[in-house]
């Protein structure tokens, strides 16, 4: 979900600096008449900029400017759930309890329709205890094109179809329903039904490669039927 032009200008004047009309619309990507109507906007929805008059002059946030709620889209949403899954897993001693806290808020941002759906998410990352030193000196972080690609097959719960190379070096194409994540941090899983095999499949991230959504859907299914022993190392974030 693109983020609305009245929410891009708003990002970009709560940064602090001033800037002119011109430089906003340059790096919103929009309009100057655009920028002149977000503003008009945002001021009548009780959003205080502050003006600085004359020559170089331009705009900012008001110091006392309190901003609106949050609104998050469900691939935002997803990337926070990771970070916290991170911190959970790490056992953090500055968050503490406060990750619950922030779980529940991150659904918050949500109309309750939306909120199951971000609930369902989270019931499909499952946390277990931090990587042995073996998988973390082996690990290495999967490239960014085919983290998105995963996520978005996630999300919509879409059949994939990759390349896959394993620890001992084979290399096979699988095609599988992503049903579930895995972390023992750094490391993560992909819990999968492979299509091929007919049953459950583990994959390390590290190891996907070339990896393609298809125009496909699937019914989740729950974890302990693609590993029946899953539920005693991992718990949903």
């Amino acid at each position: 979900m693109a983020r609305s032009a009245d929410e891009r200008i708003l990002a970009l004047l709560a940064d602090g600096q001033v800037w002119t009309g011109p430089a906003l619309a340059a790096q919103a990507g929009v309009s100057l008449r655009t920028v002149r109507r977000a503003v008009a906007t945002l001021r009548e929805s009780g959003v205080a900029i502050d003006t600085d008059v004359g020559r170089g002059g331009g705009m900012r946030l008001g110091a006392r400017s309190a901003l609106p709620r949050l609104r998050l889209s469900h691939r935002e949403a997803l990337g926070l759930l990771f970070a916290l899954a991170v911190a959970e897993s790490l056992g953090l001693p500055l968050l503490g309890s406060g990750i619950a806290g922030l779980r529940t808020r991150l659904s918050a941002t949500f109309a309750p329709p939306e909120r199951a759906e971000v609930h369902r998410l989270r019931r499909r990352i499952l946390i277990g205890q931090p990587a042995s030193e073996a998988v973390r000196r082996s690990w290495h972080e999967p490239e960014a094109a085919q983290t998105r690609r995963l996520q978005e097959a996630f999300i919509a719960s879409r059949v994939l179809r990759f390349r896959y190379q394993a620890r001992d070096q084979r290399v096979s194409w699988r095609c599988v329903e992503p049903q579930y994540l895995l972390l023992n941090h750094p490391a993560w899983y992909l819990l999968a039904l492979d299509r091929d095999a007919a049953e459950g499949r583990t994959f390390r991230l590290d190891g996907i490669a070339q990896l393609q959504v298809q125009d496909e859907g699937f019914a989740p299914v729950p974890p302990e039927r693609l590993a029946p022993d899953v539920g005693g190392w991992f718990r949903p974030l």
